[in-house]
């Protein structure tokens, strides 16, 4: 999700939401299959340079989680810039919103170093974000309106026919956003633009029972929501995204990198 899900919650919002608004996703946050992107033998920048600095950010987190780039590396600014196809300005905007989120340590006169993962912090932060949207589904349940339910409904059936790791995680963005929409508050938005994804990427592609691990605990959480049931809407998103905690650990270990 994204978030792996999903950079989840890197969205931007509507000024004014509305009960029934579907918010369509970022697309830094999950592209849907088919969309633009570097095309075979195509010479252009990766970087889409209207969001140079945070799909810089996307590409060191990407790193670190491979093991590309281990705990003490030294980052390369201008490698970093010249490779990604950008000033240095962006590639310092990034190391600064990364410096935020823990994953690197800016040093005066030194430059930027990658920090290690640590197990409870990546369980702690999928804890997290399983009670954002959490929450966003409780309240959606007691403020969602007829429009807003349908839409809910389309998303959640587009969600189980995916069945590509892409199509899979840009149709969870999708029910996610419009969940947030329907709980009709700013605060929750401000605070999922806030939350960044630990396992960047696709966590589907990296963990392919993931897929049906997600749907089946989105559908839960669905049909509570339909029933009007908002604590148990709460408590199934708040399981699944532990569950990635769990997973996001398991994986790291098996990389080395934990």
């Amino acid at each position: 999700m994204t978030h792996h899900l999903m950079e989840a919650a890197d969205a931007q919002p509507p000024r004014r939401l509305k009960r029934s608004a579907t918010i369509s996703p970022n697309r830094r946050m999950a592209q849907a299959p088919g969309a633009r992107g570097a095309r075979a033998g195509d010479s252009r920048p990766v970087v889409d340079r209207q969001s140079s600095s945070s799909q810089v950010a996307s590409y060191l987190r990407a790193s670190i989680f491979a093991g590309t780039l281990r705990p003490g590396d030294y980052v390369r600014q201008n490698e970093l810039a010249k490779k990604m196809g950008v000033s240095r300005i962006p590639v310092r905007e990034a190391l600064v919103a990364l410096e935020r989120e823990g994953w690197i340590s800016i040093e005066p006169h030194r430059g930027a170093f990658v920090n290690g993962f640590d197990e409870n912090s990546i369980r702690d932060h999928y804890a997290l974000l399983g009670e954002l949207y959490g929450l966003a589904a409780e309240r959606a349940t007691e403020r969602g309106d007829a429009d807003g339910f349908d839409a809910l409904d389309a998303a959640e059936r587009v969600l189980l026919a995916a069945d590509d790791p892409d199509a899979v995680r840009y149709a969870s963005a999708t029910y996610l956003h419009q969940t947030l929409a329907m709980a009709r508050s700013p605060r929750l938005h401000s605070f999922s633009r806030l939350t960044i994804e630990v396992v960047l990427g696709n966590l589907f592609a990296h963990i392919p029972e993931a897929v049906e691990e997600h749907k089946r605990g989105v559908s839960a959480a669905h049909r509570a929501i339909r029933k009007g049931d908002g604590a148990l809407a709460y408590a199934e998103f708040a399981a699944l995204l532990r569950g990635y905690g769990d997973h996001a650990v398991d994986l790291l270990r098996a990389r080395g990198i934990l």
